[in-house]
Protein backbone atom coordinates (compact mmCIF):
# COMPACT_ATOMS: atom_id res chain seq x y z
CA UNK A 1 0.00 0.00 0.00
CA UNK A 2 1.21 3.50 -0.93
CA UNK A 3 1.35 5.59 2.24
CA UNK A 4 1.29 9.35 2.03
CA UNK A 5 3.28 12.05 4.01
CA UNK A 6 1.74 15.21 5.68
CA UNK A 7 1.55 17.23 9.12
CA UNK A 8 -2.40 17.24 9.87
CA UNK A 9 -3.61 14.67 6.75
CA UNK A 10 -1.84 11.55 7.35
CA UNK A 11 -4.48 9.55 9.32
CA UNK A 12 -7.43 11.08 7.47
CA UNK A 13 -5.64 10.15 3.87
CA UNK A 14 -4.74 6.28 4.55
CA UNK A 15 -3.42 3.87 2.39
CA UNK A 16 -4.52 2.77 -1.12
CA UNK A 17 -3.74 -0.23 -2.94
CA UNK A 18 -1.66 -0.40 -6.18
CA UNK A 19 -0.86 -2.82 -8.92
CA UNK A 20 2.61 -4.03 -8.65
CA UNK A 21 4.21 -3.06 -11.80
CA UNK A 22 1.13 -0.78 -12.82
CA UNK A 23 1.12 2.55 -13.92
CA UNK A 24 -1.81 4.49 -11.53
CA UNK A 25 -4.36 5.83 -14.12
CA UNK A 26 -6.17 8.34 -11.97
CA UNK A 27 -9.07 9.17 -9.84
CA UNK A 28 -12.88 9.14 -11.26
CA UNK A 29 -15.79 10.71 -9.25
CA UNK A 30 -18.97 8.93 -9.70
CA UNK A 31 -22.16 7.78 -8.04
CA UNK A 32 -22.12 4.66 -6.42
CA UNK A 33 -25.86 3.42 -4.89
CA UNK A 34 -26.54 6.56 -4.33
CA UNK A 35 -23.40 8.18 -2.60
CA UNK A 36 -20.66 10.11 -4.78
CA UNK A 37 -17.17 8.63 -4.05
CA UNK A 38 -13.77 9.06 -5.24
CA UNK A 39 -12.36 6.06 -6.80
CA UNK A 40 -8.55 5.31 -7.70
CA UNK A 41 -7.84 3.52 -10.70
CA UNK A 42 -5.36 1.17 -12.37
CA UNK A 43 -3.89 1.55 -15.66
CA UNK A 44 -5.26 -1.84 -16.37
CA UNK A 45 -8.88 -0.81 -15.88
CA UNK A 46 -9.74 -2.40 -12.01
CA UNK A 47 -10.83 0.16 -9.22
CA UNK A 48 -8.47 0.02 -6.67
CA UNK A 49 -9.76 1.28 -3.76
CA UNK A 50 -12.70 3.67 -3.07
CA UNK A 51 -13.30 6.86 -0.61
CA UNK A 52 -16.32 8.96 0.28
CA UNK A 53 -15.65 11.93 -2.03
CA UNK A 54 -15.39 15.37 0.35
CA UNK A 55 -15.28 18.57 -1.27
CA UNK A 56 -13.95 22.32 -0.61
CA UNK A 57 -14.21 25.75 -2.21
CA UNK A 58 -11.59 26.25 -4.98
CA UNK A 59 -8.84 27.75 -3.96
CA UNK A 60 -8.63 29.57 -7.26
CA UNK A 61 -11.69 31.15 -7.78
CA UNK A 62 -12.85 31.07 -3.92
CA UNK A 63 -15.81 29.07 -4.82
CA UNK A 64 -17.02 31.52 -7.15
CA UNK A 65 -17.60 29.01 -10.09
CA UNK A 66 -15.67 30.95 -12.51
CA UNK A 67 -16.07 29.36 -15.93
CA UNK A 68 -12.40 29.74 -16.93
CA UNK A 69 -11.52 28.33 -13.59
CA UNK A 70 -8.74 25.77 -14.79
CA UNK A 71 -8.67 24.24 -10.65
CA UNK A 72 -12.44 23.73 -10.67
CA UNK A 73 -13.42 23.27 -14.02
CA UNK A 74 -15.96 26.14 -13.40
CA UNK A 75 -18.06 23.71 -9.98
CA UNK A 76 -16.27 26.21 -7.56
CA UNK A 77 -15.41 22.98 -5.68
CA UNK A 78 -12.31 20.53 -5.36
CA UNK A 79 -11.57 17.23 -3.46
CA UNK A 80 -10.44 17.75 -0.09
CA UNK A 81 -7.92 14.99 -0.46
CA UNK A 82 -7.35 15.19 3.89
CA UNK A 83 -10.79 14.13 4.31
CA UNK A 84 -10.57 10.76 1.68
CA UNK A 85 -10.64 7.20 3.96
CA UNK A 86 -9.84 4.68 1.38
CA UNK A 87 -11.14 1.29 1.65
CA UNK A 88 -11.26 -1.86 -1.23
CA UNK A 89 -14.26 -1.91 -3.31
CA UNK A 90 -17.53 -3.64 -1.67
CA UNK A 91 -16.71 -7.44 -1.15
CA UNK A 92 -13.04 -7.45 -1.90
CA UNK A 93 -10.20 -8.57 -0.11
CA UNK A 94 -6.72 -6.98 -0.04
CA UNK A 95 -4.97 -9.62 -2.61
CA UNK A 96 -1.06 -10.46 -3.03
CA UNK A 97 -0.86 -7.57 -6.17
CA UNK A 98 -1.13 -4.59 -3.67
CA UNK A 99 2.46 -3.13 -3.24
CA UNK A 100 3.38 -2.54 0.21
CA UNK A 101 5.95 -0.08 -1.18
Amino acid sequence: MVRREGVAAAEALGPFHIHRGHDFEGFRIEERLGVVVLSAECECGEVLDLADAAFERCPVCLGEGAADCRRCGGTGLVIDHAALHWRLPDGEKGDDDADDT
